[in-house]
């Protein structure tokens, strides 16, 4: 009786698992997906600052990494956002001493091969300035298939990440490692 609800027990988390997305291919957003998203619920992310507002002086994640700390209104505020976009997590941090901030919305985090992709969301309380040389991060003015491009012509020489952007605060953000 107890092996066959051992069996039993494994079977159920392994489907649950796998529901859920764990050892699951790629879905295939790209940063493209993300730019979509945004312009179909411009709104939503305007609530997200709107909400938060910063300064912020220390990195929150919405949902809080231990649920000990979690704040049941910030995760009312994640199951709101859910109702309409995908959203795994929400990062809030300063960037360094500047008194800038920038809120990362993870939409989707999946494995397509041998690489993980994040595709997120990013606001930036500034326009953020990305320095030309860097071979693996790389920003571009507009968000079309030459963000994709590029960084698919160098995935196989490591971690590549691109923004694109969508107005003076939002772009579109993927990293592949």
């Amino acid at each position: 009786m107890l092996r066959r609800g051992f069996v039993f027990s494994v079977a159920a988390l392994s489907t649950a698992l796998f529901a859920t997305g764990c050892g699951r291919e790629a879905p295939g957003h790209t940063l493209l997906d993300a730019a979509a998203v945004y312009n179909a619920h411009e709104g939503l992310f305007r609530s997200i600052r709107a909400a938060y507002p910063g300064p912020y002086e220390n990195f929150t994640r919405i949902p809080a990494r231990d649920p000990a700390r979690a704040d049941p209104m910030d995760n009312d505020f994640l199951s709101f956002l859910r109702d309409d976009i995908p959203v795994e997590f929400i990062d809030f941090f300063p960037i360094g001493d500047t008194g800038k901030d920038e809120i990362d919305v993870v939409l989707w985090r999946y494995q397509s091969g041998d690489h993980w992709n994040t595709v997120s969301l990013v606001y930036f309380s500034e326009p953020m300035v990305f320095a030309e040389a860097d071979n693996d991060v790389r920003a571009f003015e507009t968000c079309n298939s030459a963000a994709l491009d590029w960084m698919n012509a160098r995935k196989e020489d490591g971690d590549v990440s691109a923004f694109c952007r969508i107005n003076d605060h939002w772009q579109a953000f993927q990293r592949v490692e």
